[in-house]
């Protein structure tokens, strides 16, 4: 009995050592899985939450390297997500049975690892560390995770580690989950923080870029921040704003109204001073506030516009030089003007003495034919001098009872001749149907004929010109169709314009000016009608014009050309002419009407005759262009000594810019060379009905 007892007692102090033993134990692991999760509490990495778990497993497992894998799609591959071998960063796995197994909360230990599907396929350099592997999974918030235990000996993980490795578990998916969720925040901010790079890059490119300055003050107008202190050549070290502007008060003084206000501004121009280039610098501001309205400050840019000045002033420059050059020009028309109407003048004034001379009717017909073509001429001069005129589609009309039929047939009459020497048929078709007389500006339409049927016979060197007057409803048209070289499709879109023609070329082959279908159009334009062009290249053209028929006018519209004077009085009338010719040819035409003429060569004779005798005249016809003293100067000194007689300019400078500086010296009329009979009539009874009032 004793020696039964004595054994049971044996084995009892037997299992009280062992309980011992596992209290202990397990006081152990609390105390490391206590100190372990303390450890990670306090980790500022994953990498110090991976040691601080490796530091408590190592004192029951033996291992050299640990790997965390991890995967957030279950058909994706597994991937490196922390390690203690760098042979091991960045590496992908693929997922076979074991992986699969140990994700499912198993703890395995391969003691053959060449043998899985898993490590046959890794390199040399990994490989050698896994001879002997200790894996078991997690799960966590963004998958699945895998935690590998490596040692390069093999048969180094026993039953018993894989028992630790389930009574660790919760450190293990503590851990894990600490490490994943680590990684992923860190992964996050990378991503932010790199995108916060690249947007402060982007917006210094953009800055540089636009070659603007950025800038922000607060309420006190300090600043809080400033792209670039650099302002072109100007360093920005003020702390306020306005202090940079101290040299420049009006700029000062607007700013401070602007801020004062609260208001945005833009583009408040600042110049540098020139020891510092003299550059400009363009400012602009707006205020923000606060989500509740507080006004925070100001912020705004800051632009170098020294280029922008410099175009500006290069084109104010160029606009004074093309100013210049415009004015040189009209004074050259105004040449040209004077030194083609003076002959002119005597042309048509001795046609017109010659008219009334007494003629047989062939001679009678030939100086009608000449006239014409004198006054179509004088048109056409008329035109072509005065081109802002013509630019402007500022042309009157003078509309008077006409036959339409009379300046088509006058106009190709003209042309047969040059028709004849290209052997070209030349040809007029007046359907019975167009109205025999029609209200209208003859000299407009026969300059828009001449221009049309004359084109149609210079650019054609065989065949035909044809010129066919019809009806349609109120309208006339007149076709002008011509058998020559054509005009292509895109040669049309601009055959309207100013000095274009079909072709380069053709104006060195045919001559020309390229004005003639500009006026034509703006002068149908004017009648209220209009042109149209059919054409194909190498075979001909036709231009039509249609215009509106209008057989009766009021009064107030049509142009009645006073033919003869109509009152009995005398005029005494001083002609301050330097010109002989003119002298004899105007005249002729006073006379005729029954008028006394003085003559005086020059301003300076017409100003002695005017002060000892101003009494004696009626009116002066006082011509621009004199030597000794000119009309213009006679005028204002005349007007100067209190000497009011009318004065008529009679000039051949005719443009309106010269009308107007007539009347500034103080003249009170105009009468253009040539003189045109229903002009000079005009002028006459005028002042024939003052002189019979008084």
């Amino acid at each position: 009995m004793p020696g039964i007892e004595s054994e049971k007692l044996q084995e009892t102090l037997l299992d009280l050592l062992r309980s011992q033993e596992r209290e202990k134990q397990l006081r152990d692991e609390n105390s490391a899985i206590l100190a372990g999760m303390s450890a990670m509490a306090g980790a500022n990495s994953k990498r110090q939450v991976f040691n601080g778990l490796l530091s408590v497993l190592r004192k029951y497992i033996g291992f050299e390297h640990a790997l965390v894998l991890t995967r957030e799609d279950e058909n994706a591959p597994l991937q490196e997500l922390v390690t203690t071998c760098r042979f091991f960063e960045s590496s992908t796995w693929p997922v076979g049975n074991t992986f699969v197994r140990s994700m499912n909360g198993e703890s395995i230990a391969l003691f053959a690892p060449s043998q899985v599907s898993e490590f046959q396929g890794l390199p040399h350099e990994m490989f050698q560390y896994c001879h002997s592997v200790l894996l078991t999974g997690v799960k966590v918030s963004s998958g699945d995770a895998v935690l590998l235990f490596l040692h390069s000996e093999r048969g180094q993980f026993s039953p018993q580690c894989r028992r630790v490795l389930d009574r660790f578990r919760p450190l293990l998916e503590r851990a894990i989950i600490d490490i994943d969720y680590r990684e992923r925040l860190q992964s996050l901010v990378t991503a932010r923080t790199q995108e916060l790079i690249h947007s402060q890059q982007r917006f210094k490119d953009f800055a540089k870029t636009v070659g603007d300055w950025f800038w922000e003050v607060d309420t006190d107008l300090r600043f809080t921040y400033i792209s670039s202190p650099n302002l072109a050549n100007h360093v920005v070290d003020n702390d306020s704003i306005l202090d940079i502007f101290d040299e420049q008060e009006a700029l000062k003084k607007k700013l401070k109204i602007k801020f004062g206000m609260k208001e945005p501004f833009e583009d408040l121009e600042w110049q540098l001073p020139e020891s510092e280039g003299g550059l400009w610098i363009s400012f602009s501001g707006t205020p923000y506030f606060s989500k509740q309205g507080k006004l925070l400050g100001y912020r705004g840019t800051a632009k170098d516009i020294t280029n922008r000045k410099k175009r500006l002033f290069e084109l104010q420059e160029a606009r004074k030089q093309a100013e210049s050059a415009n004015k040189a020009k009209s004074q050259f028309l105004a040449m040209m003007s004077h030194e083609i109407r003076t002959p002119l003048n005597a042309v048509l004034g001795f046609m017109d003495t010659l008219a009334e001379s007494g003629l047989s009717k062939e001679q009678a017909r030939w100086v009608n034919q000449m006239d014409q073509s004198a006054q179509l001429l004088l048109t056409i001069i008329n035109d072509i001098l005065d081109l802002s005129r013509i630019e402007s589609g500022n042309f009157e009309l003078y509309n008077t009872e006409m036959q339409l039929d009379e300046s088509i047939n006058l106009v190709a009459s003209q042309l047969h001749d040059q028709a004849v020497k290209k052997n070209i048929a030349l040809s007029v078709n007046i359907s019975p149907s167009v109205p025999k007389k029609m209200v209208g500006d003859k000299n407009r339409i026969s300059q828009v004929m001449f221009n049309l049927i004359g084109n149609a016979v210079k650019f054609t060197n065989q065949g035909s010109v044809s010129i066919d007057v019809k009806r349609h409803n109120q309208y006339v048209s007149i076709a002008v169709t011509d058998t020559g070289i054509g005009i292509s499709q895109e040669a049309q879109r601009n055959l309207f314009n100013p000095f274009i023609q079909a072709d380069g070329s053709i104006t060195r082959r045919y001559g020309g000016t390229g004005l003639g279908l500009a006026i034509s159009q703006h002068l149908i334009d004017k009648m209220n009608g209009k042109i149209t062009l059919e054409s194909t290249l190498h075979k001909g053209s036709c231009f039509t014009v249609y215009i509106p028929i209008t057989q009766s006018l009021d009064e107030s519209q049509l142009y009645e050309p006073v033919i003869e004077n109509s009152l009995d009085h005398s005029l005494s009338i001083l002609l301050a002419e330097d010109s002989n010719t003119n002298q004899l040819v105007a005249k002729l035409m006073l006379e005729k009407r029954g008028h006394q003429v003085v003559i005086a060569n020059n301003g300076k004779e017409a100003l002695d005759i005017l002060e000892n005798n101003q009494h004696q005249f009626d009116i002066v016809l006082m011509d621009i262009s004199m030597p000794v003293l000119d009309g213009l100067q006679a005028t204002k000194q005349l007007r100067q000594k209190n000497i009011n007689i009318p004065i008529i300019a009679l000039t051949a400078n005719a443009m309106h810019s010269d009308q107007i500086e007539y009347r500034k010296a103080g003249m009170d009329g105009f009468l253009a060379k040539p003189i045109l009979t229903p002009e000079l009539n005009a002028m006459l009874n005028k002042y024939q009905a003052l002189a019979t009032t008084e």
